[in-house]
């Protein structure tokens, strides 16, 4: 940052922009991410509330 002539503050970028693929590819990591976290919690409250699936499971050899 610094101060002008006339008292007004003038900001200066320290960093270049961030390339527009870099950004779709960290957004493309965060929603795998948050996709794949909310498919094991539905997972595992199915599990919990099916005793069905509960029994099929088991019955693989998975315990959780």
């Amino acid at each position: 940052m610094s101060v002008s002539t006339n008292k007004r503050f003038r900001f200066a970028e320290s960093k270049p922009y961030t390339a527009k693929r870099q950004v779709i590819i960290y957004g493309s990591v965060l929603s795998g991410v948050c996709l794949t976290s909310s498919f094991i919690i539905a997972l595992y409250l199915e599990y919990l509330h099916n005793p069905l699936f509960h029994i099929i499971i088991q019955s693989k050899g998975i315990y959780l």
